[in-house]
């Protein structure tokens, strides 16, 4: 992997992991916790080499999964499925 592909891979899994970071001392099925993932889907954020500035409910959730399944920051650092999907399809236009 190339430095700046390196760099920007570190750079998308720490902005994610800042998206979670409080969530991560809960306990899953914590009363409250689907709340919080709500309030944090309706914030606009500054993501990191993209346009876009919402992240969906599910998304953080899934994170938050991955990290908490034994990933850690590294499973922050992968593509999930469908955006691989998209990304190949568009190489291909």
């Amino acid at each position: 992997m190339s430095e700046t592909k390196k760099t920007k891979t570190e750079q998308v899994a720490l902005f994610r992991y800042g998206v979670i970071a409080d969530l991560l001392h809960l306990q899953p099925g914590t009363k409250g916790l689907y709340r919080m993932l709500e309030e944090k889907a309706a914030k606009t954020w500054p993501i990191p080499f993209s346009t876009r500035c919402r992240v969906a409910e599910e998304t953080i959730r899934t994170w938050l999964r991955s990290y908490r399944n034994g990933g850690g920051f590294e499973a922050l650092k992968r593509r999930c499925a469908r955006t691989r999907a998209i990304h190949a399809r568009c190489r291909k236009r």
